[in-house]
């Protein structure tokens, strides 16, 4: 790759960070898909790595696969013993699909998923394994013959790693903002100011008991096991802030 073929792929994906958070679900997909392309990867997904009762279609954050591959592929269920999303459970670091490693012998359902995936143009192949504190996922891309260049793998992980970051932020659940009562939002904004009921009932000139039951109740809503964890949630989910 040329110098200035790598100066164009670090210009194209600080670009696509720079816009990501302004972008809604479609064209945020929509210039992703574009700049893989440039790459020559023509199929790609964004999913949750496999877990015990779900299946890929629940995992799916972002499907670009050839609608026949991903109909197959979970027919015959081959999350369950596809070679890519298991390396990237074991992972932090992006790697090409050949370097998740199988014994062809041993290991016949994995030889079969990557050589089915062959019959869809799905050739070559890049994943980035991402990991949270409650679970992780994989983007996984691939063509017949994409740029593997150490460049054009850096812009794609940057590229890929804020697509999905994103995508994950727009289907997150919107706050359930009349989960609590405006006077349980109060109580609950007051406490996370570390003010103790008798001082929330001076404050807003409320009975203690009063200011102890709105609490009590907001921590039912919140499924939160005392005062301090419904806090917590309630900034979690943007119901009050500090």
């Amino acid at each position: 790759m040329s110098a200035d073929d790598s100066h164009q792929w670090g210009r194209r994906a600080l670009e696509f960070v720079d816009a990501a958070d302004r972008l809604d679900a479609p064209s945020l997909v929509r210039r992703f898909e574009s700049h893989i392309a440039s790459a020559g990867f023509n199929a790609y997904i964004m999913a949750g790595l496999p877990s015990p009762g779900a299946g890929l279609a629940d995992l799916t954050l972002a499907n670009g696969w050839p609608r026949g591959w991903f109909e197959l592929y979970v027919g015959r269920n081959y999350i369950a013993v596809d070679p890519v999303p298991r390396h990237g459970a074991t992972t932090v670091q992006p790697f090409e699909w050949a370097e998740a490693r199988y014994d062809r012998r041993q290991d016949r359902a994995a030889h079969k998923v990557m050589t089915d995936a062959t019959e869809f143009g799905l050739v070559r192949g890049y994943c980035i394994p991402l990991h949270y504190d409650d679970g992780g996922a994989v983007i996984s891309m691939a063509g017949e013959a994409p740029d593997l260049d150490p460049t054009a793998k850096s812009a794609m992980q940057l590229i890929g790693v804020y697509a999905h970051n994103r995508l994950r932020a727009l289907n997150r659940p919107r706050p359930q903002r009349r989960l609590l009562t405006s006077r349980e939002c109060e109580i609950l904004l007051w406490a996370a100011h570390g003010k103790t009921a008798w001082e929330i009932s001076i404050i807003l000139r409320i009975a203690e008991r009063t200011v102890k039951f709105h609490l009590i109740e907001a921590s039912r809503k919140l499924n939160a096991v005392n005062r301090t964890a419904a806090v917590a949630k309630a900034l979690a989910l943007g119901l009050i802030k500090l």
